[in-house]
């Protein structure tokens, strides 16, 4: 595989910038990248050396710590060279550049940890696991996250595994041992309470994922309203820097630009939409559907107004009313005593922006302490999309199987039950035939 080369910390100012090369062989190639204190050192696995870091041209651009680490005793199973220098996002892109002309390339999202995965060193639900715990926007879901990510013992969609498997080693003892008393054969009765049992187990994995997940998304807060309201200014205001751009133009905002308030409760995610209103711009109107769907996934939504543009109540989308709340921006240029209104503010002058911050973070201290559960031992396990579906797609398949029982002949059962193979692959990983085998020996007692 090609050498990649990616920042493990963000390009931005900070005291520590973090640079990471996964590939073979990596020393003799990259060793231009840096040089020691003492000429001629040959770095050993897992030491630790103060190197100073050169860019293209040769010149000496930074000091810093280097760690090596040896395949395949490493995060990828490849070498690992890591670089820590100083925080300075211009010197590490100029140390970026030069690992890329010797040879890496930037690497994908995700591509360090597909690594990882390919050289067997990490599972897909341990992967998945991984992601949520870094993205969990609250400690008790970072905790729920890292137990799954930590456990030693097989989780639920392991056991789902477990089961299929289980059910595919009585087929095959069906079909190869026909010629043994009935006495001594799985019963059709069986099998079919294990596909019983296993659907009922994967229902309430879905379940769980469905009641769940909009908690697992965080608490989400949508700005809608009609162009020119000042939802993006607003947007800035409570983020503190410029994610939106800002115009007078209206229709500006054509797509929905995220944010994230980390706060001591959780974090809050803020979305900027599409403004509201009749448009024959085929973008533009993309746009504003994408604000609806907001409106309709969001756990709080600003209606937001001015006097350069207001809504009739009869344009207010569909919706819970309760998580609606009224804002009237650009106060100081013109306010408004309606009662209508929950807040007024001014995102320029920061008029009443510390009043709707704090309401933010009262809300996100009720969602958050009310959604968690303490004791749903099945929160975290499914929690993502693509195992949801898989466990969707299992379930049609597994009473299909079900009917076919005591209908079909063994071997058409067999052949439908392994035509989802890579669909189980995909959930978890590889399911050989040694496995099926080994679950038929430990089983049943055929031949001792």
């Amino acid at each position: 595989m090609d050498p990649i080369v990616a920042p493990a910390t963000r390009l931005i100012n900070q005291p520590v910038g973090i640079l990471r090369i996964s590939g073979s062989d990596l020393l003799p190639r990259f060793s231009p990248l840096f040089h020691f204190s003492s000429s001629g050192l040959i770095p050993e696995p897992r030491r630790v050396y103060r190197v100073r870091v050169r860019d293209q041209s040769g010149e000496t651009v930074d000091d810093g710590i280097l760690l090596y680490f040896r395949s395949p005793s490493s995060l990828t199973g490849e070498d690992v060279l890591e670089l820590q220098l100083h925080g300075n996002p211009h010197c590490l892109r100029r140390v970026m550049d030069h690992a890329i002309e010797l040879g890496a390339r930037p690497a994908r999202p995700g591509e360090f940890l597909y690594r990882a995965y390919l050289h067997h060193k990490i599972s897909l639900l341990k992967a998945e696991s991984l992601n949520r715990l870094i993205q969990a926007p609250s400690f008790q879901d970072y905790r729920r996250q890292f137990l799954d990510y930590s456990a030693t013992t097989p989780g639920p969609i392991d056991e789902i595994r477990a089961d299929w498997v289980d059910l595919m080693a009585q087929l095959y003892v069906l079909l190869d041992h026909a010629d043994l008393g009935e006495a001594e054969l799985p019963k059709p009765g069986v099998l079919l309470e294990k596909i019983d049992s296993l659907l009922l187990r994967i229902e309430h994995y879905r379940e769980s994922y469905k009641k769940n997940r909009m908690r697992w998304k965080g608490f989400s807060v949508a700005l809608l309203g009609p162009p020119n309201s000042g939802k993006s200014s607003l947007f800035n205001r409570l983020l503190g820097n410029d994610r939106a751009i800002v115009s007078e133009i209206p229709g500006t905002t054509r797509d929905m630009i995220e944010g994230r308030i980390s706060t001591e409760y959780g974090d809050i995610l803020l979305f900027d939409s599409a403004g509201l209103r009749e448009t024959t711009d085929p973008v533009e109107e993309k746009g504003i559907r994408k604000s609806l769907e907001a409106v309709r996934l969001a756990s709080l939504v600003f209606l937001v107004e001015s006097a350069d543009s207001t809504m009739e109540s009869r344009a207010f989308p569909d919706g819970s009313v309760s998580k609606f709340y009224r804002v009237w921006n650009k106060s100081d240029l013109m306010d408004n005593e309606s009662p209508d209104f929950h807040f007024r503010v001014s995102a320029r002058t920061r008029k009443g922006i510390a009043q709707l911050y704090r309401f933010l973070e009262e809300q996100a201290r009720s969602f958050y302490a009310h959604s968690y559960e303490p004791d749903d031992s099945t929160e975290g396990v499914v929690s993502s999309e693509r195992q949801y579906r898989i466990l969707s797609r299992l379930s049609t398949h597994l009473k299909k199987v079900r009917r076919m029982v005591g209908v079909s002949s063994w071997e058409i059962v067999l052949h439908e039950l392994e035509s989802q193979k890579a669909m189980m692959e995909d959930a978890v990983g590889i399911v050989s035939h040694h496995m099926v085998y080994d679950r038929v020996f430990q089983g049943f007692c055929i031949g001792k």
